[in-house]
Protein backbone atom coordinates (compact mmCIF):
# COMPACT_ATOMS: atom_id res chain seq x y z
CA UNK A 1 0.00 0.00 0.00
CA UNK A 2 0.91 3.51 -0.93
CA UNK A 3 2.00 6.13 1.48
CA UNK A 4 0.88 9.48 -0.18
CA UNK A 5 2.46 12.44 1.52
CA UNK A 6 2.21 16.06 0.78
CA UNK A 7 4.98 17.31 -1.84
CA UNK A 8 8.22 17.79 -0.14
CA UNK A 9 9.56 21.20 -0.35
CA UNK A 10 13.30 22.99 0.16
CA UNK A 11 13.43 26.51 1.44
CA UNK A 12 16.06 28.85 0.04
CA UNK A 13 16.61 31.13 3.40
CA UNK A 14 18.44 34.61 3.20
CA UNK A 15 19.13 35.69 6.50
CA UNK A 16 15.59 35.96 8.82
CA UNK A 17 13.42 35.49 5.67
CA UNK A 18 12.34 32.73 2.56
CA UNK A 19 13.57 34.01 -0.67
CA UNK A 20 12.32 31.08 -2.30
CA UNK A 21 10.62 27.84 -2.07
CA UNK A 22 11.38 24.88 -4.35
CA UNK A 23 8.42 22.10 -4.51
CA UNK A 24 9.77 18.15 -5.65
CA UNK A 25 7.43 15.34 -6.44
CA UNK A 26 8.59 11.85 -5.43
CA UNK A 27 8.69 8.17 -5.69
CA UNK A 28 9.81 5.44 -3.20
CA UNK A 29 9.48 2.04 -4.25
CA UNK A 30 10.73 -1.73 -2.86
CA UNK A 31 12.46 -4.21 -4.20
CA UNK A 32 9.60 -5.48 -5.73
CA UNK A 33 9.01 -2.52 -7.77
CA UNK A 34 5.69 -1.37 -5.38
CA UNK A 35 5.50 2.35 -4.25
CA UNK A 36 5.95 2.86 -0.75
CA UNK A 37 5.62 5.62 -0.25
CA UNK A 38 4.63 8.95 -2.97
CA UNK A 39 5.18 12.73 -2.42
CA UNK A 40 2.78 14.99 -4.50
CA UNK A 41 1.67 13.97 -8.10
CA UNK A 42 4.35 10.86 -8.56
CA UNK A 43 2.74 10.04 -11.74
CA UNK A 44 3.67 13.55 -13.21
CA UNK A 45 5.99 12.84 -16.34
CA UNK A 46 9.48 14.24 -17.15
CA UNK A 47 12.44 13.47 -19.16
CA UNK A 48 15.17 11.74 -17.76
CA UNK A 49 18.10 13.44 -18.73
CA UNK A 50 21.52 11.94 -17.60
CA UNK A 51 19.67 9.69 -14.95
CA UNK A 52 19.55 7.77 -17.77
CA UNK A 53 23.26 6.87 -18.65
CA UNK A 54 23.43 3.76 -16.42
CA UNK A 55 20.78 2.11 -18.65
CA UNK A 56 21.94 3.57 -22.17
CA UNK A 57 25.81 2.43 -20.89
CA UNK A 58 23.58 -1.41 -20.49
CA UNK A 59 23.53 -2.50 -24.38
CA UNK A 60 27.26 -1.75 -24.09
CA UNK A 61 28.23 -4.36 -21.48
CA UNK A 62 25.93 -6.85 -22.60
CA UNK A 63 26.49 -6.67 -26.09
CA UNK A 64 30.20 -6.85 -25.81
CA UNK A 65 31.52 -3.14 -26.55
CA UNK A 66 33.16 -3.20 -23.23
CA UNK A 67 34.67 -6.36 -23.03
CA UNK A 68 35.78 -5.91 -26.44
CA UNK A 69 38.08 -2.88 -25.85
CA UNK A 70 39.65 -4.22 -22.59
CA UNK A 71 37.43 -1.65 -20.14
CA UNK A 72 36.93 -2.45 -16.67
CA UNK A 73 34.97 -0.55 -13.84
CA UNK A 74 36.89 2.71 -14.41
CA UNK A 75 35.36 2.83 -18.22
CA UNK A 76 32.20 1.55 -17.51
CA UNK A 77 31.64 4.24 -14.49
CA UNK A 78 32.42 7.12 -17.01
CA UNK A 79 30.21 5.85 -19.63
CA UNK A 80 27.56 6.27 -16.64
CA UNK A 81 29.14 9.75 -15.71
CA UNK A 82 28.04 13.57 -16.03
CA UNK A 83 31.38 14.54 -14.60
CA UNK A 84 32.54 17.64 -13.82
CA UNK A 85 35.44 17.71 -16.26
CA UNK A 86 38.93 16.93 -13.78
CA UNK A 87 41.56 15.91 -14.81
CA UNK A 88 41.25 12.36 -14.29
CA UNK A 89 38.12 12.58 -16.18
CA UNK A 90 39.29 14.15 -19.34
CA UNK A 91 42.61 11.84 -19.14
CA UNK A 92 39.69 8.76 -19.42
CA UNK A 93 38.01 9.85 -21.69
CA UNK A 94 40.83 10.71 -24.07
CA UNK A 95 42.25 7.52 -23.57
CA UNK A 96 39.05 5.68 -24.21
CA UNK A 97 38.73 7.45 -27.19
CA UNK A 98 41.92 6.10 -28.57
CA UNK A 99 41.29 2.64 -27.52
CA UNK A 100 38.80 2.86 -30.13
CA UNK A 101 40.65 4.85 -32.86
CA UNK A 102 38.80 7.86 -32.31
CA UNK A 103 39.38 11.58 -30.76
CA UNK A 104 37.57 14.52 -29.19
CA UNK A 105 36.82 15.75 -32.84
CA UNK A 106 34.26 12.55 -32.82
CA UNK A 107 32.61 13.69 -29.70
CA UNK A 108 29.28 16.01 -30.50
CA UNK A 109 28.42 16.56 -26.97
CA UNK A 110 29.49 20.08 -27.71
CA UNK A 111 31.67 22.38 -29.79
CA UNK A 112 34.28 23.57 -27.41
CA UNK A 113 34.64 21.24 -23.75
CA UNK A 114 34.52 17.98 -25.84
CA UNK A 115 36.41 15.60 -23.14
CA UNK A 116 35.50 18.33 -20.42
CA UNK A 117 32.24 18.10 -21.45
CA UNK A 118 30.05 16.68 -18.78
CA UNK A 119 28.89 13.88 -20.68
CA UNK A 120 31.64 12.40 -23.21
CA UNK A 121 31.98 9.58 -21.28
CA UNK A 122 28.67 8.80 -22.28
CA UNK A 123 28.91 9.71 -25.95
CA UNK A 124 32.36 7.44 -26.16
CA UNK A 125 30.76 4.62 -25.11
CA UNK A 126 28.15 5.57 -28.12
CA UNK A 127 31.39 5.78 -30.27
CA UNK A 128 32.82 2.57 -28.76
CA UNK A 129 29.59 0.72 -29.97
CA UNK A 130 29.70 2.37 -33.38
CA UNK A 131 33.34 0.85 -33.95
CA UNK A 132 32.84 -2.20 -32.55
CA UNK A 133 29.23 -3.08 -34.26
CA UNK A 134 30.80 -1.26 -37.96
CA UNK A 135 28.08 1.57 -37.80
CA UNK A 136 27.83 4.86 -38.52
CA UNK A 137 30.08 7.20 -36.22
CA UNK A 138 29.38 10.28 -37.73
CA UNK A 139 25.44 9.97 -37.15
CA UNK A 140 25.78 8.27 -33.75
CA UNK A 141 23.41 11.17 -31.96
CA UNK A 142 20.13 10.92 -34.72
CA UNK A 143 16.91 9.56 -33.31
CA UNK A 144 17.31 6.57 -35.59
CA UNK A 145 20.44 5.30 -35.14
CA UNK A 146 21.33 1.93 -33.99
CA UNK A 147 23.08 3.70 -30.62
CA UNK A 148 20.29 5.68 -29.91
CA UNK A 149 17.60 2.69 -30.52
CA UNK A 150 19.45 0.53 -28.50
CA UNK A 151 19.24 3.41 -25.32
CA UNK A 152 15.62 3.95 -26.06
CA UNK A 153 15.03 0.01 -26.26
CA UNK A 154 17.36 -0.26 -22.77
CA UNK A 155 14.74 2.18 -20.64
CA UNK A 156 11.62 0.54 -22.21
CA UNK A 157 12.72 -2.89 -20.24
CA UNK A 158 14.02 -1.26 -17.11
CA UNK A 159 10.52 0.86 -17.04
CA UNK A 160 7.93 -1.64 -18.52
CA UNK A 161 6.80 0.95 -20.59
CA UNK A 162 6.64 0.38 -24.67
CA UNK A 163 9.54 2.98 -26.75
CA UNK A 164 6.48 4.13 -28.61
CA UNK A 165 4.67 5.06 -25.38
CA UNK A 166 7.92 7.01 -24.05
CA UNK A 167 7.71 11.18 -25.67
CA UNK A 168 11.14 11.31 -26.86
CA UNK A 169 13.13 14.29 -27.91
CA UNK A 170 16.95 16.41 -27.75
CA UNK A 171 18.71 16.20 -24.30
CA UNK A 172 21.77 18.78 -23.94
CA UNK A 173 24.09 16.83 -25.61
CA UNK A 174 22.37 16.19 -28.66
CA UNK A 175 21.51 12.61 -28.34
CA UNK A 176 18.19 10.99 -27.86
CA UNK A 177 15.65 11.93 -24.23
CA UNK A 178 12.93 10.28 -23.01
CA UNK A 179 10.12 10.72 -20.90
CA UNK A 180 8.66 8.72 -18.12
CA UNK A 181 6.36 9.75 -14.97
CA UNK A 182 8.03 9.37 -11.67
CA UNK A 183 7.28 6.06 -10.32
CA UNK A 184 8.43 4.54 -13.66
CA UNK A 185 12.25 6.19 -12.57
CA UNK A 186 11.80 4.94 -9.38
CA UNK A 187 11.21 1.08 -10.03
CA UNK A 188 13.17 1.20 -13.16
CA UNK A 189 16.46 2.30 -10.57
CA UNK A 190 15.47 -0.73 -8.09
CA UNK A 191 15.99 -3.03 -10.97
CA UNK A 192 19.25 -1.29 -11.92
CA UNK A 193 21.33 -3.62 -9.92
CA UNK A 194 19.58 -6.87 -11.14
CA UNK A 195 19.27 -6.10 -14.65
CA UNK A 196 23.31 -4.88 -14.85
CA UNK A 197 25.37 -5.95 -12.02
CA UNK A 198 28.80 -4.74 -14.40
CA UNK A 199 27.06 -1.13 -14.01
CA UNK A 200 25.76 -1.03 -10.87
CA UNK A 201 28.91 -2.30 -9.43
CA UNK A 202 30.97 0.25 -11.16
CA UNK A 203 29.60 3.01 -10.20
CA UNK A 204 29.78 1.93 -6.71
CA UNK A 205 33.91 1.29 -6.75
CA UNK A 206 33.93 4.20 -8.64
CA UNK A 207 31.74 7.21 -7.46
CA UNK A 208 33.89 9.82 -8.38
CA UNK A 209 33.86 8.63 -11.48
CA UNK A 210 30.40 9.21 -11.85
CA UNK A 211 30.64 13.25 -11.10
CA UNK A 212 33.55 14.52 -9.30
CA UNK A 213 34.95 15.11 -5.59
CA UNK A 214 32.53 17.00 -3.42
CA UNK A 215 29.69 16.71 -6.11
CA UNK A 216 26.08 15.64 -5.44
CA UNK A 217 26.14 12.16 -6.54
CA UNK A 218 29.52 11.60 -5.68
CA UNK A 219 28.92 12.61 -1.50
CA UNK A 220 25.76 10.34 -2.19
CA UNK A 221 27.62 7.32 -2.62
CA UNK A 222 30.09 8.05 -0.50
CA UNK A 223 28.13 8.59 2.51
CA UNK A 224 25.49 6.06 2.11
CA UNK A 225 27.37 2.76 1.62
CA UNK A 226 25.29 0.48 -1.32
CA UNK A 227 23.23 3.73 -2.63
CA UNK A 228 23.73 4.66 -6.75
CA UNK A 229 22.93 8.08 -7.49
CA UNK A 230 22.55 9.30 -10.88
CA UNK A 231 20.96 12.82 -11.07
CA UNK A 232 19.71 14.98 -14.56
CA UNK A 233 19.22 17.66 -15.59
CA UNK A 234 16.15 20.46 -14.83
CA UNK A 235 15.87 19.01 -11.05
CA UNK A 236 15.96 15.01 -11.15
CA UNK A 237 17.57 12.74 -8.53
CA UNK A 238 17.26 8.81 -8.77
CA UNK A 239 19.10 6.47 -7.02
CA UNK A 240 19.23 2.80 -6.29
CA UNK A 241 18.73 1.36 -2.60
CA UNK A 242 20.71 -1.31 -1.11
CA UNK A 243 17.95 -3.05 -0.19
CA UNK A 244 16.81 -3.59 -3.40
CA UNK A 245 14.36 -0.44 -3.62
CA UNK A 246 14.06 2.92 -5.53
CA UNK A 247 13.78 6.44 -5.39
CA UNK A 248 12.88 9.16 -8.08
CA UNK A 249 13.19 12.98 -6.86
CA UNK A 250 11.83 16.21 -9.08
CA UNK A 251 12.15 19.53 -8.62
CA UNK A 252 9.09 21.01 -10.85
CA UNK A 253 10.50 24.23 -11.53
CA UNK A 254 13.96 22.16 -13.03
CA UNK A 255 16.25 23.72 -9.75
CA UNK A 256 18.94 21.67 -10.09
CA UNK A 257 19.77 22.92 -6.34
CA UNK A 258 17.24 21.11 -4.53
CA UNK A 259 16.13 17.37 -5.33
CA UNK A 260 19.33 16.15 -3.52
CA UNK A 261 18.27 17.50 -0.55
CA UNK A 262 15.26 15.86 -1.42
CA UNK A 263 17.15 12.75 -1.88
CA UNK A 264 19.21 12.82 1.13
CA UNK A 265 15.99 12.88 3.41
CA UNK A 266 14.24 10.33 1.51
CA UNK A 267 17.39 8.49 1.90
CA UNK A 268 17.45 8.69 5.41
CA UNK A 269 14.00 7.98 6.54
CA UNK A 270 13.44 4.92 4.09
CA UNK A 271 16.70 3.64 4.92
CA UNK A 272 15.91 3.93 8.71
CA UNK A 273 18.87 6.07 9.68
CA UNK A 274 18.49 7.94 12.92
CA UNK A 275 20.34 10.89 11.08
CA UNK A 276 22.08 12.17 7.68
CA UNK A 277 25.54 11.35 8.05
CA UNK A 278 28.32 13.32 8.42
CA UNK A 279 30.10 13.19 5.36
CA UNK A 280 26.91 14.45 3.32
CA UNK A 281 25.84 17.18 5.97
CA UNK A 282 26.80 20.02 4.38
CA UNK A 283 24.98 18.64 0.99
CA UNK A 284 21.88 18.23 2.82
CA UNK A 285 21.90 21.39 4.23
CA UNK A 286 23.78 23.25 1.80
CA UNK A 287 24.82 27.22 2.69
CA UNK A 288 23.73 30.37 0.44
CA UNK A 289 26.68 32.45 -0.13
CA UNK A 290 27.71 35.89 -1.38
CA UNK A 291 30.15 36.94 -4.05
CA UNK A 292 32.57 36.62 -1.77
CA UNK A 293 31.65 32.96 -0.37
CA UNK A 294 30.57 33.94 3.11
CA UNK A 295 27.37 32.43 4.06
CA UNK A 296 24.62 34.42 4.38
CA UNK A 297 21.69 31.82 4.37
CA UNK A 298 21.08 27.88 3.82
CA UNK A 299 18.69 25.42 1.70
CA UNK A 300 16.73 23.75 4.13
CA UNK A 301 14.50 20.83 2.99
CA UNK A 302 10.94 19.59 4.69
CA UNK A 303 9.87 16.38 4.44
CA UNK A 304 6.57 15.94 4.79
CA UNK A 305 5.18 13.18 7.59
CA UNK A 306 8.07 12.86 9.97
Amino acid sequence: MTTQYDPITVDVWRGPSVESRHQLFASVVDEHGVEVARYGDASFSTYWRSSAKPFQARPWVDGGTIDHFGWSDPETAIICASHVGAPIHVDLVRRMLADIGLSEDDLRCDHKLKAAHNCPGNHTGMLAACVYHAWDVAAYQRADHPAQVAGVESVAEATGIAAADMPCGVDGCGIVVYATPITAMARAYARLPRLAQRIAAAMLAHPVFIEGEGEEDTVIMQAFPGVISKGGAEGLCCAALPDGGGIAVKALDGAGRAPGLGLIALLVRHLGLSAVPEAARRRARPPVVDSAGDAVGELVVSLPGG
